[in-house]
């Protein structure tokens, strides 16, 4: 039998399964699980079983949110859809993500994902130290909270002013 390497075409091939019975073999396709060699990924509608690790890093879910917001703004309940830009005294339910590692709700039409566990980028405004306790700003933007603060929404892993720090979302 002649074999084929292929790991560099990018296109989608369907794996196929074979059933054994007690006296013949017979081999099966699915068309709802494919392979794609270039990107080396396996598609299907549903898994179960076990994963061992995520390519990125925090847990989100889609929201419907009242206008487009940039990677690491904060949000909050509120605006005329589900999520708004925070503001100083709001309760924070996370931030926009990037790259979710786990996506939640996946299937909501139009909705953005806010990462509401992990490590991601928030934006900030003013100073804040690694360490410190992040809470809502002011459009959307994080600060270091204030002491005693019941706002808290994330913790800086980072040092950084006025832009982008990386930071985890409790």
């Amino acid at each position: 039998t002649y074999v084929e390497r292929n790991d560099s075409t990018n296109a989608s091939y369907y794996v196929n399964f074979s059933e054994i019975g007690s006296t013949q073999r017979r081999i099966y396709n699915d068309g709802g699980m494919s392979y794609n060699p270039a990107t080396n990924t396996l598609s299907t509608g549903i898994f179960s079983g076990t994963a061992t690790s995520a390519r990125y890093a925090d847990l989100a879910e889609k929201y419907l949110a009242d206008q487009e917001y940039p990677v690491g703004t904060v949000v909050c309940v509120g605006g005329e859809k589900e999520v708004t830009a925070a503001n100083f005294g709001d309760r924070a339910i996370g931030v926009v993500s990037e790259n979710p590692a786990f996506m939640m709700n996946k299937d909501l039409e139009g909705g953005t994902y806010i990462a509401l566990k992990g490590r991601v980028p928030v934006r900030i405004s003013g100073t804040v130290r690694k360490g410190q306790r992040l809470e809502a700003y002011q459009n959307g933007l994080a600060c270091a909270a204030v002491q005693h603060s019941n706002n808290v929404f994330g913790i800086a892993l980072e040092d950084g002013t006025d832009g982008v720090i990386e930071a985890v979302i409790l």
